[in-house]
């Protein structure tokens, strides 16, 4: 099966919204300290942006890159919104 479009000779681009996810998740983590429900509103745009970054990287056919970068990112959002969760669990008992 040959490509639908021809190959250009240039590197991949890392997807945008990849490096925002990573930026999300880190400063919802970095803000769960100061302000426990920022994790919370950082964290869910890390999520949103990491699936979308996917998406684009799978559908770019090769041209973009950061499948990893959107991947660690939305870890690292999913985890500052359990850790927020959990800190408020652990602080009713």
């Amino acid at each position: 099966m040959t490509d639908p479009e021809p190959a250009t000779g240039l590197p991949p681009v890392t997807n945008r919204k990849a490096i925002v996810c990573v930026v999300y998740g880190v400063l919802a983590f970095a803000v769960i300290y100061l302000f426990p429900l920022g994790g919370l509103v950082l964290g869910v745009p890390a999520i949103t942006t990491g699936v979308h970054a996917r998406r684009e990287i799978a559908a770019s056919k090769g041209r973009q890159s950061g499948d990893m970068l959107a991947f660690t990112g939305l870890v690292i959002g999913a985890g500052a919104i359990v850790t927020v969760l959990l800190s408020w669990v652990v602080e009713l008992r």
